[in-house]
């Protein structure tokens, strides 16, 4: 088998291999702000029974709404990265252009850059 014809299925590997990790952390993370929402409302239904004492003032009430809107940040991350590789662009760097490592986006599934360009974008802002 050829050079070429090789690279061309490890890309095809690789462009699948992202999506199903795109796309399983879009699940993951969609599941996970369900649950915070089910349970705030769940929260919200007891404080509101008689006989509650407050905990509406109960700190514990806004960190999960802190953490419900990181994730949804987080999502909303992800959408953009999978419309970045139905466009054919995701996975590679918004400032050198090259592949960015796959264990960067296993970590960091929506990263636009590879660790050197992200590090220079962050000095530069």
């Amino acid at each position: 088998m050829d050079t070429q014809h090789q690279e061309g299925i490890d890309s095809e590997d690789r462009s699948a291999q992202l999506l199903a990790l795109l796309t399983e952390r879009r699940e993951r993370l969609a599941a996970r702000i369900r649950q915070a929402l089910r349970e705030r409302q769940e929260e919200s239904q007891m404080r509101d029974a008689p006989g509650s004492h407050g905990w509406a003032a109960a700190p514990e009430g806004n960190i999960s709404l802190a953490m419900v809107a990181q994730q949804q940040q987080q999502l909303q991350a992800i959408e953009v990265a999978i419309q970045r590789h139905k466009a054919g662009t995701y996975g590679r760097c918004a400032g050198c252009g090259d592949e960015i490592p796959l264990a960067r986006l296993q970590a960091l599934p929506f990263a636009q850059r590879c660790a050197a360009c992200q590090e220079e974008w962050e000095e530069q802002q």
